[in-house]
């Protein structure tokens, strides 16, 4: 009887952790620049994955010209310099004016970057798209500044500013404090 007791109380145990797991919190907390203010202009969840657009405020998802774009695939396993590599492929494929260049390329984190000219429907663009491994699978972050001079004046605070973005994870809603404008759960 007692041998009985242990192992449901085992299995209990056991379901509560796992249970635990699956109910985790996970964040990307991104610092905008002082004095600008940017908004979530759309978000969708899509089974194990989550899109978000971040735009200025005064800017719109029909026209805007810049954007933050946050992908989350929750439980991916690519190793993320293919899952990158896979995402730079297709994306050079929809506008192959310009090739990626790698300014990061590490196990769990890798950082491109290029500038595009205006291809059929597609409108010229200058970008950094960083792939991170995070605590429950791999996010993607994808800063796309479609005024060349803007991006080219400011290019090494908005490298910083996707190089420093964070993952925040906690069992928790409650831990969440942060301004709500800078971080999404995942």
């Amino acid at each position: 009887m007692k041998k009985a007791l242990l192992f449901n109380a085992m299995l209990l145990l056991v379901f509560i952790f796992s249970t635990a797991l699956v109910f985790a919190y996970e964040t990307v907390i991104i610092k905008y620049p002082d004095g600008e203010l940017w908004l979530r202009a759309f978000y969708k969840k899509y089974g194990d994955e989550a899109l978000l657009q971040y735009l200025p405020k005064n800017e719109t998802r029909e026209n805007w010209t810049r954007s933050i774009f946050v992908h989350s695939y929750n439980e991916s396993a690519y190793p993320v310099n293919v899952f990158i590599a896979n995402n730079l492929a297709l994306m050079e494929k929809a506008n192959p004016t310009s090739r990626y260049k790698y300014l990061k390329l590490d196990d769990n984190d890798a950082i491109a970057t290029r500038c595009t000219e205006n291809y059929k429907h597609i409108k010229a663009q200058c970008e950094f798209f960083r792939v991170t491994r995070a605590h429950n699978g791999i996010i993607s972050l994808h800063y796309v500044n479609r005024d060349k001079f803007d991006f080219n004046k400011n290019y090494t605070q908005w490298y910083e500013i996707i190089k420093r973005a964070k993952y925040y994870n906690t069992y928790y809603r409650g831990d969440r404090t942060l301004d709500k404008s800078e971080y999404f759960e995942l």
